[in-house]
């Protein structure tokens, strides 16, 4: 499958490279987008296949695989998602870009089941062989314990970087499984990060737009299933 970087405004001295998914709690996507909320949005990737669905925020259109620029920060939103059938080429395609364009280092946002947490430890992180090696700052939080695994999207993206021996930092906080959306979860992740890497992050807004997001995300299931059931209606009829 076809994956399409395209760039709009050219970005100079970037530096690190972000991205999330929607897991647990939506919280990589979450933190993302609201490290990307006052940044310039640059380009697009894109796929055949990709969410049939744009939407409006603020002033502009909402696409699909947005990439924004915060200046020595640059990373992609995935607005609706990634098609099941072509997570394996996209987070392939982002890393190989990733690479390509010479980044310092990726700093990858998921969640973990809140379930699993044990004693006061609000995260955990991993890091790939050549974060590692380079001897780039990971604060105070512990690695994740062995028998636990990072899934989806995330992990393709994380394994692509490993083989391509390039430093890589995933930040994985404890998220409530019960929720849609963990802001809270997110707030850690993002902390972490702004601490991390001297890069200042408010986060008091995350409740609000985990709310936005929850009805974003209804709106989209709902939209999808209606697209089910005219489907399957026009099989039945034919």
């Amino acid at each position: 499958m076809k994956v399409e970087f395209r760039i709009f405004k050219p970005v100079e001295n970037h530096e690190i490279f972000i991205t999330g998914f929607a897991g647990i709690g939506i919280v990589g996507h979450l933190a993302t987008k609201y490290i990307a909320r006052n940044c310039d949005v640059v380009g697009v990737v894109r796929y055949r296949g990709e969410p049939p669905i744009v939407s409006v925020e603020g002033d502009r259109l909402l696409l699909q695989n947005e990439i924004f620029s915060c200046g020595r920060v640059v990373g992609v939103v995935n607005n609706y998602g990634i098609h099941e059938a072509a997570v394996y080429d996209y987070t392939k395609a982002l890393a190989t870009w990733v690479v390509a364009n010479e980044f310092k280092l990726a700093v990858l946002f998921g969640g973990l089941d809140g379930r699993l947490q044990r004693g006061e430890d609000k995260l955990r992180i991993v890091y790939t062989s050549a974060y590692k090696k380079a001897g780039l700052p990971t604060g105070d939080a512990k690695i994740l314990e062995p028998g636990l695994q990072i899934v989806g999207p995330l992990a393709y993206l994380t394994s692509f970087l490993e083989e391509l021996d390039f430093p890589t930092l995933v930040i994985l906080p404890y998220a409530d499984v019960a929720r849609p959306a963990d802001p809270y979860a997110a707030s850690v992740a993002v902390d972490y990060f702004s601490k991390l890497f001297d890069f200042p992050v408010d986060t008091s807004g995350l409740r609000q737009m985990a709310e936005e997001l929850e009805r974003e995300i209804e709106e989209v299931r709902r939209r999808m299933e209606e697209q089910s059931k005219r489907e399957e209606a026009s099989r039945l009829y034919i």
